[in-house]
């Protein structure tokens, strides 16, 4: 069980008016506490229950309740949920009369983290519960979906399991090198060392793939004042959220605009431009411009004539010609994207331009969704790479059990018992 002792609450859905609210509650004192607002001496676990609930004699409201018994629940404690009407003084009084009757305000994710530590989730479950909760595109969530159903759980006990079984094998050649053991075992531990780096250079290849869904994309959009910068971000926003005159330097901090194509996240950057500096705010805005320019996956350089030869320094770019329905259309020498953010001409094919040169076709997603997942399979990668089977044994042992340990991180901790368990199960050793 979990060790926390104290029952907790929080409201479980936003803050403020709404048709209905539920607030959670876990923890041993929780059939005791329904008791008193409910009055109801006998709750029978996973129905829903339509009843008032009371304190002290004063009628609060009218709820549908759900009671679920430990540790057939999420946290693994008697938890129970109030579906109450929406209205904040009714969440108010519930909340009072929670604390009343000695519930604690339960800390951000405490739920979640009560579920972790009573073995009712894991970690990666963990994290994508608060991936799925964060998701703001439809990749994102997908991304989410998948680790929460447990994909990348079976990927690290599939890459657990085979280095376990070559691990026993090496523990094995030397504990039991004079008993009956299967022939040319180094060749197969080498073969199978082969295999486990394979599939996870594999999956990590993919996480390249997907890294512009884990992270976003930026999109810096720099060039001279005046040439529709500011005009082109509040086209695509479908609001005004850069300010447009015909006063140059108007915009000298960076502007930033989330906008969800084909379910990637893509954040766009009206910036100062790169230009000479006038005065501090203008000196300021221009280095931020440089910064974001650096750090951006593509840069939209807008310009006033055909100035491309000032842009040689900048990597990841795309040229764009503004004000498309005022200037004189050239169609012969498309050397850069015409738009118009007046009448939306160009704007269409520009975005998928875009869309095209940043995200790369890949039809398997990577499941490895984190930061934290990548930077563990790729020291479990090196060191299994690093490993010379023409050294001591008890060497390579010490490298494997050093991958082993790694490799366990995403989810749980290392159990000598587990590789013991092989040993003896696979090698019948002691017959």
């Amino acid at each position: 069980m979990s060790k926390y002792n104290d029952t907790i609450y929080a409201l479980s859905t936003p803050v403020g008016k709404s048709a209905i609210a539920v607030i959670r509650i876990s923890g041993k004192k929780v059939f005791k506490t329904l008791e008193k607002i409910t009055k109801l001496k006998k709750i029978i676990p996973n129905k829903t229950n339509i009843l008032f609930i009371k304190h002290k004699g004063l009628l609060i409201d009218q709820v549908t309740l759900h009671y679920y018994k430990g540790p057939k629940s999420f946290t693994g404690e008697d938890t129970a949920e109030i579906n109450c009407h929406g209205g904040i003084a009714v969440i108010s009084k519930i909340s009072k009369t929670l604390e009343d009757l000695g519930l604690r305000l339960a800390d951000p994710g405490e739920f979640t983290k009560r579920a972790l530590l009573n073995d009712k989730i894991d970690l990666v479950k963990t994290e994508s519960i608060s991936d799925i909760i964060n998701a703001e595109t439809e990749k994102q969530r997908e991304l989410a979906i998948k680790n929460l159903n447990g994909d990348l759980t079976k990927f690290t006990k599939k890459i657990n399991e085979k280095i376990s079984i070559n691990l026993a094998n090496i523990e094995a050649l030397i504990d039991f090198s004079d008993e009956d053991l299967p022939v040319n075992i180094l060749n197969k531990i080498k073969e199978q060392n082969k295999n486990i780096i394979k599939e996870i250079k594999y999956e990590l290849k993919k996480a390249e793939f997907s890294k512009p869904i884990r992270d976003g994309i930026k999109i810096a959009i720099i060039g001279k004042p005046n040439t529709g910068k500011s005009s082109f971000i509040n086209f695509i926003s479908k609001k005004d959220i850069s300010i447009v005159t015909d006063i140059p330097g108007t915009t000298t901090d960076l502007i930033s605009s989330s906008i969800d194509i084909k379910g990637f996240k893509f954040t766009f950057y009206d910036t100062a431009g790169l230009r000479k500096h006038k005065n501090k705010i203008e000196e300021i805005g221009i280095t931020k411009t440089k910064n974001i320019s650096e750090n951006s996956d593509l840069n939209l350089i807008f310009l006033e004539k055909n100035e491309k030869s000032k842009y040689k320094q900048v990597n990841n770019k795309i040229f764009v010609r503004s004000k498309y329905d005022i200037r004189r259309k050239n169609r012969k020498l498309p050397k850069y994207q015409n738009i118009s953010s007046v009448t939306g001409s160009g704007v269409d094919s520009l975005m998928t331009n875009i869309f095209n040169k940043i995200i790369k076709k890949n039809k398997n997603e990577s499941i490895l969704s984190r930061e934290r997942h990548i930077s563990i399979m790729k020291k479990t990668l090196n060191t299994l790479n690093s490993i010379d089977f023409n050294t001591n044994i008890d060497i390579i042992a010490y490298e494997y059990r050093l991958a082993l340990d790694l490799s366990l991180e995403i989810n749980q901790k290392f159990d000598i018992e587990k590789i013991l368990d092989i040993i003896f199960r696979d090698f019948c050793i002691g017959k």
